[in-house]
């Protein structure tokens, strides 16, 4: 069985969408203007870019760039998925307005790339051909939003 290259673009921008809405409104749920709002700011336009680099992506492969010819292997890819912390729409949103401290918005963020992170590590040892260069692009630049944040925790 394989996933569409369409199907893996749509989680993978949607996971990067709820990052985007996410980060802007923890930033804006920050009073001052403190570093912790100027990375959450940052972090929120990244997203936008991954979000172009998987469209990117979507341009270039079609079903065959992902194998996912094990039946265990979909059903992981699957399961991150929707385990994600942003795997369903809104959810960063929806998140973002629970949130009552910086910290929080902090914390969540952390483990939002970590599970990033778990996806696309996952997902790059499916992937085939020049997918796994761009798939890796996301994956290192997720640990630097990753280290980025545990400097403020």
């Amino acid at each position: 069985m394989y996933y569409s290259g369409q199907e893996i673009v749509e989680i993978a921008v949607r996971i990067e969408e709820n990052g985007n809405e996410f980060y802007t409104a923890a930033a804006e749920m920050v009073a001052d203007s403190s570093d912790i709002k100027g990375l959450f700011y940052d972090l929120a336009e990244k997203e936008i870019l991954h979000i172009s680099i998987f469209q990117k992506l979507a341009e270039k492969f079609d079903a065959e760039s992902f194998d996912f010819g094990a039946q265990d292997a979909t059903d992981y890819i699957n399961h991150l998925a929707e385990s994600h912390i942003f795997g369903k729409p809104d959810s960063g949103k929806n998140l973002a307005l629970t949130l009552k401290t910086p910290k929080e918005g902090l914390e969540a963020a952390y483990k939002f790339e970590n599970d990033s992170v778990a996806f696309y590590t996952e997902l790059l040892k499916y992937t085939r051909s020049d997918s796994k260069k761009l798939v890796q692009q996301i994956i290192d630049e997720e640990k630097e939003h990753a280290a980025d944040i545990r400097k403020f925790l």
